[in-house]
C-alpha cells in the first residue's frame, strides 16, 4: 500500500510550478502587412508637397490576444499609422463581435503615430490636394485597414496557446518636451515647465517552454524622428524598435504602444539613421529587461470603456466665412466644413471621447486614452494610482485631435488648440477638457475595480 508521499510531492511540485508560471493564461498573436502601394500621400506633416514614392520600412498591424483561466479575453491591436479613427475601429469591433463574440471594451486599438504612414480615412488627412482620385484611394485604404485589423484579431484568437505573462519597467531618454521652444517664441522671457515621462513599460509573454512569444512595450514620444524632408514610408523609431526586438527574439512578435506623447519630440532627429539609432537603443533597453527578472502577472483579465463628450468653444458663422476664404488650405477646408455643418442644421459642438481600462492581472493595468494626449495625463495618473503598475497610452481607439491638460490649455499654442485645424475640428476645446477626460478615465478604472483614493482624499479637503 502506497504512503501517498510521492503523489503529494508531485502535487506540490506542480502547484509550485504553476505559482511560478502565474495565472493559467493563454496568448496568441497576429500580424499583417499594411504598407500601401506607392506613390501615396503621407499623413502627419502639412509641409509635404508631393507623394512618397519609396519605402524605408514596411508597416504592420499586429494583435496580441490574452485569455485568463476563466475564459476572459482582451485583444490589443497596434498599427504603424498616424492614428486610428472611430469609423474604422467601431466597424472592426462590430465585425469581431459577430464572429468571435467579443464586446467593444475587450478590444483596444493603438496607433504608433508615425508621420511616415498613409492618410487614414476619414479624418487623418493633411495632403495638400483635394481630388476625387485621392479621396477614393484613401477610402479604399480605410476598407483595407478594416479587413486587416479583423484578420490579425482572428489570427491572434486562432493561435491562443498556454502562456505566462510578466512585466517590468525601464527608461528611455531621447524624448524632449517640444513646447518649451515653441512657447519661448510666442512669449519670450517667460519660463514654462517641460515635463517628460521616460518610463518604458515592458510586458513579456512566454510560452510553456520559456520562449518569448510577444513583447509589449511603449514610450511617450512622438514618432517623428523622420521629418517632412524624409518623404518615405516608414514606421519610424517605433518600427525599427519592433524590428530589432523581433530579430533579438526569433519567432516573437513585438507590439508597440505610443503613450502620452502629444507634446514630446525625439532629439536629435531628421534622418533615417537617427530613426534606426533611437529605435535600436530603445529595443536594446527593452531586450535587457526581457532577459532579466520580471514580476509575474496573475489574476483575472478585466476591461471597461467609458465615453464622454468633449465640448468645443463656440465660434460664430462669420469666423468660418472668413476662414473659408483663407489662402491657407487647411484653414479654408475647416471653414468650409463648419459652414456646411451649420447650413445642414448640425453645427459641430462636441466630439465623443473614449477612455478604456484593461487589467492584465491584479496590479498591471493599461489605461488607453483617445487623441493626442499630452504627457501631463500619464504623470497625473501615476500620482493618483501609486499602488498600480499603470501603463497610460494615448492615440487609442480614435484620434480626433490634441488633448491638452489644463496647464497646456492655459499656456496656449499648438497642442492647446491651434492644431485642431489640421483635424478639421471647430477649434479649441472648452477649459474643462482635462476634467472630462480624467472623469471618464477614473470611471473606466473604477469599473474594473480600481478607485482613485488620492482623488477622494482631495475632495474631502
Amino acid at each position: 500500500m502506497s504512503s501517498g508521499r510521492p503523489i503529494k510531492t508531485l502535487l506540490f511540485a506542480l502547484l509550485a510550478t504553476a505559482a511560478l508560471f502565474g495565472q493559467d493564461f493563454r496568448a496568441g498573436v497576429g500580424r499583417a502587412l499594411i504598407t500601401p502601394s506607392t506613390p501615396v500621400w503621407l499623413a502627419g506633416f502639412a509641409a509635404r508637397t508631393k507623394p512618397a514614392e519609396s519605402i524605408g520600412l514596411d508597416l504592420y498591424a499586429k494583435a496580441l490576444a490574452l485569455e485568463d483561466g476563466r475564459g476572459n479575453r482582451v485583444i490589443i491591436v497596434s498599427a504603424d499609422l498616424l492614428g486610428v479613427t472611430r469609423e474604422i475601429t467601431e466597424e472592426v469591433a462590430r465585425r469581431v463581435a459577430q464572429r468571435h463574440g467579443l464586446r467593444r471594451e475587450q478590444i483596444l486599438f493603438n496607433a504608433s503615430h508615425t508621420h511616415s504612414g498613409p492618410e487614414v480615412w476619414p479624418g487623418l488627412r493633411v495632403a495638400p490636394v483635394e481630388s476625387a482620385e485621392n479621396n477614393a484611394r484613401v477610402k479604399e485604404y480605410g476598407r483595407f485597414l478594416m479587413d486587416q485589423f479583423e484578420a490579425v484579431i482572428g489570427q491572434a484568437i486562432g493561435s491562443l496557446q498556454p502562456a505566462s505573462m510578466s512585466y517590468s519597467f525601464t527608461q528611455a531618454r531621447f524624448a524632449t518636451n517640444r513646447r518649451k521652444e515653441q512657447l519661448a517664441e510666442l512669449r519670450p522671457g517667460e519660463i514654462f515647465p517641460a515635463p517628460v515621462d521616460p518610463r518604458v513599460p515592458v510586458v513579456r509573454v512566454s510560452g510553456r517552454d520559456g520562449s518569448v512569444r510577444a513583447v509589449l512595450f511603449g514610450y511617450a514620444c512622438h514618432n517623428t524622428v523622420l521629418t517632412a524632408d524624409t518623404n518615405e514610408i516608414s514606421g519610424d523609431y517605433a518600427g525599427y524598435a519592433q524590428k530589432a526586438l523581433e530579430n533579438e527574439f526569433p519567432g516573437s512578435t513585438a507590439v508597440f504602444l505610443i503613450l502620452c506623447g502629444g507634446d514630446q519630440r525625439p532629439a536629435p532627429r531628421g534622418s533615417r539613421e537617427l530613426a534606426i539609432k533611437h529605435g535600436e537603443a530603445l529595443a536594446a533597453d527593452v531586450a535587457k529587461v526581457v532577459r532579466g527578472e520580471m514580476a509575474a502577472s496573475s489574476g483575472e483579465l478585466k476591461c471597461a470603456i467609458r465615453e464622454t463628450q468633449l465640448r468645443f468653444q463656440t465660434h460664430t458663422r462669420e469666423s468660418y466665412v472668413a476662414e473659408a476664404q483663407s489662402s491657407d488650405l487647411f484653414a479654408a477646408r475647416r471653414g468650409r466644413t463648419m459652414l456646411e455643418a451649420i447650413a445642414g442644421g448640425q453645427p459641430i459642438r462636441s466630439t465623443q471621447y473614449p477612455a478604456q481600462a484593461m487589467a492584465l492581472g491584479r496590479d498591471l493595468v493599461l489605461l488607453a486614452l483617445g487623441g493626442e494626449v499630452v504627457v501631463d495625463y500619464s504623470l497625473r495618473f501615476a500620482r493618483e494610482y501609486p499602488d498600480l503598475k499603470l501603463i497610460v497610452a494615448g492615440y487609442s481607439n480614435d484620434v480626433m485631435g490634441y488633448i491638452p491638460s489644463q496647464r497646456v490649455w492655459m499656456e496656449g499654442g499648438y497642442e492647446a488648440g491651434d492644431a485642431m485645424m489640421y483635424f478639421n475640428q471647430p477649434g479649441w476645446f472648452t477649459p474643462d477638457v482635462e476634467d472630462k477626460v480624467t472623469e471618464a478615465a477614473h470611471g473606466a478604472l473604477k469599473d474594473i475595480g480600481f478607485s482613485c483614493h488620492t482623488c477622494e482624499s482631495r475632495k474631502g479637503k
